[in-house]
């Protein structure tokens, strides 16, 4: 059996991958039941690197185990919502403002040409009635490479490191992917960039800290009505429930 290099076994590292990559892209909702065998059942492998996957997404954030509830794709608090905001607000605001000062002129235009490129990626999507969620997912990993370019321009490698490490951007990712699509302003990343690169620290400063909070209110509404719908069916104890997503009906339609 090959180790990856976290030490985790092939298998495990390929269950981890999936269940990653299907909590990311909202095939796996917050509040998901996560059944070791099922999952097992679903990958073709034993429960063992199941539960070598799921231990480790539970110690990422991702996953969570409670009495009564099970394991499930982790229902996040309002304060812990609020303090990702938070961390976010401190981490990027300061990435803003050093891309201001510090950035050359070959990373400010391709920062330009990044964003442009992505805003023209959110328009595509604002003209589907219903956008998929595998495109919705493809947007944000770009959206997710815009703000990191604007970090690795700093020259500050902590900072970057910081970003990365605290996985900000991927639970912002989670969170907005949780809720119903809505669309962002038109040219909403061409607008920071071009602010970004005029050098002007403070007002990057500003507008980033703008970008950041964007929508703020409504994913803590939703997630105060997701996690109120979630502990009402604790206390009800355990039930077949409707489920969204194809990974998780997936999972509920496998037999017992």
């Amino acid at each position: 059996m090959g180790f990856s290099q976290t030490g985790m076994s092939d298998l495990g590292q390929q269950a981890y991958e999936k269940l990653r990559e299907g909590i990311l892209d909202g095939e796996l909702p917050p509040g998901s039941p996560l059944s070791h065998r099922k999952l097992a059942l679903l990958f073709g492998v034993s429960t063992l690197p199941v539960a070598a996957a799921l231990q480790r997404l539970e110690s990422e954030g991702f996953v969570e185990s409670r009495a009564r509830a099970g394991t499930r794709v982790k229902m996040p608090t309002m304060g812990e919502i609020s303090g990702n905001y938070i961390v976010r607000e401190a981490l990027e605001s300061q990435a803003a403002r050093l891309f201001a000062k510090n950035a050359n002129q070959p990373q400010k235009n391709r920062l330009i040409r990044i964003a442009a490129d992505l805003d023209k990626r959110y328009q595509r999507l604002d003209k589907q009635v219903t956008p998929s969620r595998d495109a919705q997912a493809e947007v944000e990993k770009r959206h997710v490479e815009f703000h990191l370019e604007i970090a690795r321009a700093t020259g500050c490698h902590e900072l970057v490191a910081a970003i990365e490490k605290s996985r900000v951007l991927l639970f912002n990712w989670l969170f907005s992917r949780s809720g119903d699509y809505v669309p962002l302003p038109k040219g909403w990343h061409s607008r920071l960039a071009e602010v970004l690169v005029a050098g002007q620290p403070l007002q990057a400063d500003e507008a980033m800290r703008q970008h950041v909070n964007f929508r703020r209110e409504d994913i803590l509404r939703h997630f105060a009505e997701l996690e109120q719908e979630a502990e009402i069916k604790i206390e009800r104890g355990p039930q077949r429930r409707k489920v969204s997503g194809a990974f998780a009906t997936k999972l509920q339609n496998l037999p017992r």
